[in-house]
């Protein structure tokens, strides 16, 4: 199964990947030497996960022994149907034992499927005098959802069939992406002789079934110095009552639903929108793709209620009881449906053009130290751009939410006064795969920040490596917004070590600091932020993802560390910040301290009626000396704190 990851930050949230390989992959290229050398059209296939002499069998437990194929040949520029909604059935033991059957998968004798117009299916040979055959497959996997014909038509880009069915149904189908075998010799624009990919005619065709349906998962967790995270409700719309169901929702009605929960049906539409010779170069060359067909859709996807854990090792919570949010990505707390295990996965209708959704959310806060004290925050919230939300077939997404001090909650909401804790950061988890892993952190902030690597699994990693490439985007009221010349990634150091500062010590550093020196700050709380790269911005228009597919941005909506340019270190925190507004001029300010005769007086002021001085030396025990800092009021900040494993 494909699997994405995605972490959003309003100190709170992380999506990760799923749990069950039980999707049937591509078997490498149909030309790999098995070549049935009778002239006989054969069939097969196979998962990554196990070795060859095991594909066939996990596969056909997959599919439940069968799959219904559509095959046409093109002469010429005349199409004509060679298989009409054949049915293909596994029996163990029998490859080779006829000439249509090289991997155990028959065709030949078996009976008829209703959609067919075939009195019988007969044994079907290569016929040279075409240049190309293409074949497309799906699979019921024991259910019985319905099914369209799979027709030889010119529409395979708009609607090549129908699938219709409950959820649980639907969960059982399988789709192929479809496999086109051109004439070895016949060579069209590269296509031809002595080719390996794409497909060949006269080999054994292999096909890659996919899960129809998508899975998700929803987890958090919180890095709150000094307290415990508890209670936390969610809100089902923008003005909705907060349940304890954990929930995201959208704009409008666009998420894909079933009409009456489990009992529902809903109906998909599959195409093939990227086809032919001159499409082979393209990552999406062949491959299914799935819409909705019918009206039935909601504006809220919901996952289960919380199981949060035990209280903080070495902490003094008073309130006792596993009732706490786990407290990194690698150990997260999960929401789980009724029945199902913490991680694992919901199952939901793939929806490719995605949706902007959004996390909001109500908790407490706890004091770690005994006390009792607590804090209710509410309404924190952080924006999943739509381009990390195009649930796809046989794709897996985790969302992972992190709770941080850095948040735009309320504990006040009489007035609506961002008060206390602000703002919150929400890290959250998106998306890998068999082949590679897609993960992103949002900020829950205002605006969200949202992170993302191609190799990192961030529910394993607690984050990032060394090795990983990170792509950053900013999202504001549910758009990516440019941040040319606004973006800095800055190394993360205090007393001239790595240091795990928190979003919000961040933004004290970067509005409250003591000297600004060739864009490096030091904070007045002693956090030292050290530019790493200042040039972040990607002018391109893709971000890419698993399986060789993109996300299609535009350019300067995206920033880009190179882990081999910016050399991120291992056990450091790094902060990605981008700044939305320049606010208003350095302001200096200066506050009394005292010193020894061992400090460095010159890195002090003393005052002469209004006017502070660099102190002299020698050191003066009778003078009252005063440090300096810079504060910088009204500019805005969009920060995420991001870990690079040890």
């Amino acid at each position: 199964m494909k699997k994405f990851y995605l972490l959003a930050a309003v100190a709170l949230v992380t999506l990760a990947s799923c749990t069950s390989d039980e999707f049937v992959g591509d078997n490498g290229s149909p030309n790999s030497g098995n070549n049935n050398g009778n002239g006989a059209i054969s069939f097969n296939s196979g998962s990554k996960a196990i070795t060859r002499a095991k594909e066939g069998a996990e596969a056909a437990r997959l599919l439940n022994n069968n799959f219904v194929v559509e095959g046409i040949k093109t002469i010429n520029s005349t199409k004509s149907e060679v298989f009409d909604n054949y049915n293909v059935n596994y029996i163990e033991n029998t490859a080779d034992k006829t000439a249509s059957n090289t991997a155990n998968w028959e065709y030949v004798g078996v009976a008829t499927n209703s959609n067919s117009d075939a009195g019988e299916q007969s044994i079907k040979y290569w016929d040279f005098a075409a240049k190309q055959y293409d074949f497309w497959a799906y699979s019921l996997g024991g259910g019985s959802a319905t099914v369209s014909s799979l027709e030889p038509n010119a529409t395979l880009g708009t609607s090549a069939y129908t699938i219709t069915g409950t959820k649980e149904n639907l969960a059982k189908v399988y789709i192929s992406d479809m496999v086109t075998a051109y004439n070895p010799v016949k060579s069209e624009s590269g296509v031809g002789a002595g080719i390996t990919e794409p497909a060949v005619m006269g080999n054994e065709v292999t096909l890659s079934f996919r899960s129809l349906v998508t899975k998700v998962r929803m987890g958090l967790y919180e890095t709150v110095p000094g307290y415990s995270v508890k209670n936390v409700m969610f809100y089902p719309s923008a003005s909705g009552t907060p349940t304890a169901t954990a929930t995201l929702y959208g704009t409008g009605e666009n998420i894909p639903a079933f009409a009456s929960g489990d009992a529902g049906t809903a109906s998909f539409k599959v195409t093939f929108p990227t086809i032919g010779k001159d499409n082979i170069e393209n990552s999406d060359y062949n491959k299914a793709h799935v819409t909705l067909n019918s009206t039935n859709k909601t504006s809220t996807v919901g996952f289960g209620t919380l199981t949060y854990g035990a209280k903080e090792t070495g902490k003094y919570e008073k309130t006792t009881g596993d009732i706490w949010v786990q407290r990194s990505s690698n150990v997260c707390t999960w929401a789980v449906e009724s029945g199902a295990t913490a991680g694992d996965y919901s199952i939901v209708l793939p929806n490719e053009s995605g949706e902007v959704l959004t996390l909001k959310v109500d908790y407490t806060l706890e004091s770690t130290d005994g006390t009792g004290e607590t804090i209710d925050v509410h309404g924190a919230t952080a924006l999943l751009p739509s381009q990390y939300t195009q649930w796809k077939p046989n794709y897996a997404y985790t969302y992972l939410f992190k709770i941080s001090d850095n948040t735009n909650g309320l504990t006040n909401t009489e007035n609506g006064d961002k008060v206390g804790l602000y703002p919150i950061t929400l890290d959250a988890v998106a998306v890998g795969s068999e082949d590679g892993t897609q993960e992103t952190i949002t900020t829950v902030a205002t605006p969200s920040i949202t992170t993302y690597s191609i190799t990192s699994n961030v529910t394993t990693n607690n984050e990032y490596t060394t090795s990983d490439d990170i792509y950053v985007t900013t999202t504001e009221d549910g758009t990516l917004i440019d941040m040319t010349d606004k973006a800095v990634l800055y190394d993360i150091t205090k007393s001239s070590s790595a240091y795990a500062a928190t979003e919000a010590e961040v933004l004290a550093a970067l509005t409250k600091y003591s000297t600004l020196s060739s864009g490096a700050y030091t904070g007045r709380n002693s956090v030292v932020l050290t530019p790493v790269a200042d040039a972040l911005v990607l002018t391109g228009t893709t971000i890419p993802t698993v399986d060789g597919q993109t996300v299609d941005i535009t350019a300067g909506q995206a920033a880009f560390i190179d882990h081999t340019a910016n050399k991120l270190t291992a056990g450091h925190y790094y902060a990605f910040v981008y700044q939305k507004t320049a606010g208003g001029e350095a302001v200096a300010q200066y506050e009394a301290v005292t010193l020894t005769s061992s400090d460095d007086v010159t890195q002090y002021f003393t005052k002469s009626g209004d006017v502070y001085s660099a102190a002299t030396t020698p050191f003066d025990a009778n003078a009252t000396y005063y440090a300096r800092y810079y504060t910088v009021a009204n500019a805005v900040y969009a920060i995420k704190v991001i870990k690079i494993k040890a």
